[in-house]
């Protein structure tokens, strides 16, 4: 074990900061706020700034960086990059114009499987850098989802709760009050499971504590989130934080800074780190703004200090169209991420960027 190389992307301490830390950061914030704040108060302004456009909308215009702001991917994705908006405005459209319940309960579900997928995907990274056996790498895919799916199905069956994925009454109220229980004592069960294998690997040497954190400290927020508090906040905090930065990060490692460096090189300003830095999370907190921006004025109404007063769209054709353009970048952010993350010919850089070279191999 001492010769063994350390299983990281960039290095122990930095993968732990941005790919854990905010997880388990959440996670005491949201214990905090439950002990010393009112409950049930509504996010308030700051928080939304924070949490929803500097972190959650901020990172889904981040995968430009993997795609249309790359001349390789542009290449080698040029169909789906072509395509793909085409076909999520039109069936957004449609959907949205037969039903705006369905429309948004479509996308609740489309989100969260999003979700869990991506805690899926880093568990899997460190579980293949770490030469892990295909039955370990098995067994932490459904630790995490049990971890996250077992709340979820919780949720369903406590409906309604003080918080919504994207609006009121876009999950299924069809799950019986026993399911939900059943659900978190399946969840419990694989998790012990999990955390015992994890013992049991440790002791052999074989630690990877990476893979670990990556399926508990979600399973963690995800308890706290849904289960444990019925709070709008502290849903909020602890769905977006664990998921939003440590993808920001993903992508400034994988193509990012590679591409920010690109442009600025083109536009002859300077490339030191901190420029570099600045012009990534600048560009992409632009776009956030300009995105929310148009959501309110066009739909919400809820912001008129931050984005001023409009008239609320009054036919359903117009209201289903700005509706539609209006979640092309979320929507194809989730369907990009099934193509842009896998290894091999489509993106002959991904392995280099994740230290896929280095290290231990299946």
């Amino acid at each position: 074990m001492s010769g063994r190389p350390p299983i990281a992307i960039v290095s122990p301490r930095w993968d732990a900061a941005w790919f854990v830390g905010p997880g388990l950061v959440s996670a005491l914030l949201a214990v905090a706020l439950a002990a010393v704040a009112a409950p049930l108060r509504p996010l308030g302004l700051l928080g939304w700034v924070v949490l929803v456009l500097v972190v959650d909308v901020a990172h889904v215009w981040a995968t430009l960086y993997r795609t249309y702001l790359d001349p390789s991917a542009r290449l080698r994705h040029r169909r789906r990059l072509l395509v793909l908006p085409l076909l999520v405005a039109w069936f957004a459209f449609l959907l949205h114009l037969e039903s705006p319940t369905g429309f948004w309960s479509a996308m609740a579900y489309l989100a969260i499987f999003h979700f869990i997928m991506q805690h899926v995907g880093f568990a899997a990274i460190y579980g293949r850098k770490g030469g892990e056996s295909a039955f370990d790498r098995r067994l932490a895919k459904l630790a995490v989802w049990a971890g996250t799916a077992g709340p979820v199905l919780w949720w369903h069956a406590n409906l309604p709760r003080e918080f919504a994925w994207f609006v009121e009454g876009d999950l299924f109220d069809v799950v019986p009050h026993a399911v939900g229980t059943i659900a978190l004592a399946v969840d419990a069960a694989v998790l012990l499971v999990f955390a015992l294998r994890r013992v049991q690997l440790r002791v052999r040497g074989r630690r990877n504590p990476m893979v670990t954190a990556l399926v508990l400290v979600p399973a963690l927020n995800w308890h706290l989130g849904i289960v444990v508090y019925d709070d709008d906040r502290i849903f909020t905090l602890t769905n977006v934080v664990m998921h939003g930065v440590p993808y920001l990060a993903l992508v400034w490692i994988a193509g990012g800074r590679r591409q920010v460096a690109r442009l600025c090189a083109r536009a002859r300003v300077g490339a030191g780190p901190a420029v570099l830095l600045a012009a990534y999370g600048l560009g992409l907190l632009a776009l956030a703004i300009g995105e929310e921006a148009l959501w309110d004025r066009l739909v919400w109404h809820d912001r008129p200090g931050l984005f001023g007063t409009s008239t609320p769209l009054q036919h359903p054709i117009a209201t289903a169209a700005a509706v539609a353009v209006l979640s092309v970048p979320q929507v194809t952010h989730y369907l990009l991420d099934r193509w842009i993350w896998r290894g091999g010919p489509d993106n002959p850089e991904l392995a280099g960027d994740l230290g896929m070279d280095r290290g231990p191999a299946p």
